[in-house]
């Protein structure tokens, strides 16, 4: 299979790069990068501030998958194209005409914008266009908040990666604050913490009432308040680096705990959130009450096998850990990177799970695996349902957020719906906002 698929024990473990992948040779390693991702793409993340507008500077090729997903996502009117010609990438003539698109943009809106993201794309990274001086004079002439952020799969394998730097971006926008509220902030995932998780009577009940995301934040003045708060909990390691900035230059300390469906994992998780916030967090009752459940669940489901993906709110190798603890068959798993929090549960399924086979989505040979015919019942993730054609799918996407004891009920009550009321594979892609 020229080395896009392992079994476990992992030999070739020790021959992973960070992304996951074995390593390849410089000609087979070359997979497709969109320029403009649909579903959590780096302008609809951008958009996540309120009260906000972006222009999006780019040749036209680049351009279109951004306006696709603003008709399909709903932010099209928030969204502002300045198309770069040839003559534009010779003369840079470009960056004399954004001044007049925001003119133009600041004075058609309504209501007017308060806040301002401008996106570039490869092409300025090659040119080293100034945008830094062109966002602090728009700043200050038009008296708006502006921020830059990246469009460029070119820094992909780097720290600064598009998925890391736009988050940055959106958080910069948060002042520092000389109050404090002692409140807590959860970054990294592009949607609060679902209501009904015991996350946020766990920790009311340990003094802790402000719980904030920027998803819920319907103006400027609620996004500035998350500088009040006195702790960032990281969700999903995208967000590290605006985490670290806020770090830096807010005083704010933060805690990476990612979603996890285990329930020794998430015991784990919920003891480490006490150490750092520095409160007693009683969660034994909510523990106790989704064993209860997770019984129930196991006896409708049964014996199923099942293929776990990447796009997914978790990790597919802790995922994978969870699902076989609690019975079920997995076989497969597709994952193109291997993250240092999905180490201890690599070994696990190292060890307990041997026969797992591993797939890397971006190796150019996947396009041969549909021949192998995957044969599972239930697919977590849209990858996992398109290689295991047939499988009913569970999509788990970042729309919402599972968290804690109550997140393992979500994700059981979602694969009992798949399996009773499965739903066309290509409509779920629809749905998703992916751009194909």
């Amino acid at each position: 299979m020229n080395g896009q698929v392992f079994s476990l024990p992992i030999t070739e473990v020790g021959e992973c790069d960070l992304k996951g992948s074995p390593k390849l040779s410089p000609q087979n390693y070359m997979h497709y990068c969109s320029p403009g991702s649909g579903g959590w793409g780096i302008i609809r993340v951008a958009l996540l501030v309120p009260e906000s507008v972006m222009l999006f500077v780019s040749p036209a090729a680049c351009g279109r998958h951004g306006a696709i997903a603003g008709f399909h996502l709903g932010f099209k009117k928030r969204l502002f194209f300045l198309q770069i010609s040839e003559n534009d990438v010779v003369t840079g003539q470009h960056l004399d005409k954004i001044t007049l698109a925001t003119a133009e943009i600041l004075n058609s809106v309504k209501p007017k914008p308060r806040a301002m993201i401008i996106c570039s794309t490869c092409i300025d990274d090659l040119l080293g266009s100034d945008y830094d001086t062109i966002s602090t004079r728009i700043a200050k002439d038009y008296d708006i908040a502006v921020r830059l952020c990246r469009m460029d799969p070119i820094t992909r394998e780097r720290k600064t990666a598009p998925e890391f730097s736009v988050q940055q971006a959106i958080y910069d926008f948060i002042p520092h604050s000389t109050t404090s509220d002692s409140g807590v902030n959860i970054v990294g995932c592009f949607a609060p913490i679902e209501e009904d998780s015991e996350f946020y009577e766990v920790l009311c009940r340990a003094g802790i009432n402000k719980i904030r995301h920027i998803a819920a934040c319907s103006s400027l003045e609620e996004l500035y308040s998350m500088g009040c708060s006195t702790h960032n909990i990281l969700l999903k390691p995208a967000g590290r680096l605006a985490a670290q900035d806020m770090e830096r230059k807010l005083g704010l300390p933060f805690c990476f705990e990612p979603v996890v469906y285990g329930m020794d994992n998430i015991t784990g998780a919920y003891s480490r959130l006490e150490q750092f916030l520095e409160v007693k967090l009683d969660t034994e009752r909510f523990r106790e009450e989704v064993l209860g459940e997770i019984r129930y669940y196991q006896r409708r489901l049964g014996q199923i096998s099942i293929a776990v993906g990447e796009s997914i709110n978790a990790s597919p190798f802790e995922l994978a850990r969870a699902l076989s603890e609690y019975g079920f068959a997995v076989p497969y798993i597709f994952a193109d990177q291997l993250l240092d929090f999905d180490q201890e549960h690599l070994r696990w399924l190292q060890i307990n799970r041997p026969n797992i086979r591993v797939f890397t989505n971006i190796h150019p040979t996947m396009v041969d695996i549909l021949e192998e015919k995957l044969t599972v019942d239930l697919a977590i993730g849209l990858e996992a349902g398109y290689f295991c054609a047939g499988a009913k799918t569970v999509p788990l996407t970042l729309d919402s957020q599972p968290y804690g004891y109550r997140g393992v009920i979500s994700l059981l009550r979602q694969m009992l719906d798949a399996v009773n009321n499965p739903r066309s594979h290509r409509e779920q892609v629809y749905d998703s906002g992916l751009v194909i």
